[in-house]
Formats: C-alpha cells, structure tokens, sequence
C-alpha cells in the first residue's frame, strides 16, 4: 500500500497540522500542509493471533494493494514483500540496533513493552537486512518555525533509482497497527511513519531532530525508541543520506 504525501510521512497523516509523512503514504507527520492521500482500504488478511503480547492492539495485517501504482512499481514491492514477523521470537525489553548510516553511527535502544509489535517489526527487517541501503528520503520541519525537523526513511523504494521517485509510497508487504503508549515525542525519538489510517504503520518511520509534541495528539503516531548514542549523527542527517546496515546489539 502505498504512503503517497507532499509532505514528510509524518505530518502527512494529521490534516491541517504540520505532521509527518505517510508511508503509503506510510508517512511520518507532515509540515503544514494538506494530509497524505488515504487509499480504500480493500479487505485484508489479519495475521493469526498468538500468544505473544500485543498491547492490547491487533496484530500484523497483510498490506493490500494499492491499484493507483503503476504495475512496474507494484512489482517491484512484491519483490520485497515480507511475510509479518513471527510472534513467538524473545525479545528483550530494551533491545538496542545500531544504524550504520553516510552521518556515521547511530544507535537506538528500542521499548518492547510500549510498542511490542513496532519493535517487533523493527528487528525483524533490520535483521533481514532490508534497511541495508535505504535513503532517508524526507527532512522537514512540521511546525513550520524551525522548531519541529523530523528525517523520515525506511523505504525500499529508495534503493533504485528507477523507483526513488516513489519514496513514501513503499512498505515491506505487511501493516502495523497503532499502538498506544506513555512514550512522547520527544527531541531524538524514532517512531513509526503510516498513512491516515492509523493501523496502516510499515517500514518506515522517522526521527525527531526536536521536540514535535503535537503529534502526540488525537490517534497520533506510535513512538517506539530512543536515540541513545551518535545524536550528534542523527542531528545532521539529510535527505539522500543512507543507512548502509543496521546491526542488532547483543
């Protein structure tokens, strides 16, 4: 499903507000500016439920199609779908990864107990490998005074050029639902970009160069980490800038 938007994948998603953009418009909150494109959503297949925890929130859902693409781009997402992370790996409560990233490293400590099924989600593709190459493809300030920067990436859009053009639209084959916690949006957090609807989170996400509280309000968008170490690094990045790996602490 794609995470079409003007604007960041963040801001994107609250309209009339500077939020991120969507990621099918899997998007992070977007500056002022109108909200990310909401696709019909066609029935989807839900994951089965097992018991690993969930928050309280349902589980993984297969992401359906998305007939506004061209047929090339929607080939080129089957190629890289995903089936939903399994349910039953451990998982420690405050796992770290570290992004290799062209601003050099930086490491997050990630909450389990908050956001079970983001963290989750966020192992698994960094596992995978399916970040090793993505470009952050969206830097923007959502309240429009200098106050409010968050860089959006995750795509795997972004890895060819023949479909950067498209950055915002791609996702890793399954959705995440909304997952509410005590976690702010805080100077230096990551959280999961996703489109209007608010269980429609996937690979991508961003992280806030400043305190961005708003988008905190109403349905919201799902924080699930920390930058703990290289904020300097996270600071600097750009547009265009690369996650080369992501390597899972032990």
């Amino acid at each position: 499903m794609k995470r079409f938007s003007s604007l960041p994948l963040l801001c994107a998603f609250i309209a009339g507000c500077s939020a991120p953009a969507t990621q099918n418009s899997n998007a992070a909150p977007n500056e002022a500016a109108a909200a990310p494109v909401a696709t019909t959503e066609p029935a989807v297949t839900t994951a089965a439920p097992t018991s690993a925890p969930t928050n309280g929130a349902k589980t993984y859902r297969v992401a359906p199609p998305d007939s506004r693409l061209p047929a090339a781009l929607q080939q080129a997402l089957k190629k890289v779908a995903l089936a939903p992370p399994p349910l039953d790996t451990k998982i420690a409560a405050k796992p770290r990864v570290t992004l290799d990233t062209s601003r050099g490293p930086i490491t997050l400590q990630l909450d389990f107990k908050a956001a079970p099924l983001h963290v989750r989600s966020f192992l698994y593709l960094s596992g995978k490998g399916f970040y090793n190459g993505t470009k952050f493809h969206r830097y923007a300030d959502l309240m429009s005074n200098g106050q409010g920067y968050i860089i959006q990436g995750g795509d795997p859009l972004t890895k060819n050029a023949a479909t950067e053009e498209f950055a915002g639209g791609g996702g890793p084959g399954y959705e995440v639902p909304r997952e509410y916690n005590d976690l702010k949006h805080e100077k230096l957090v990551i959280a999961a970009a996703r489109t209007a609807d608010p269980d429609s989170a996937g690979s991508q996400f961003y992280i806030t160069q400043n305190p961005v509280k708003f988008l905190d309000e109403g349905d919201g968008y799902t924080v699930f980490g920390q930058v703990v170490k290289g904020q300097d690094a996270a600071l600097k990045l750009r547009q265009g800038d690369v996650i080369k790996s992501i390597k899972i602490e032990k």
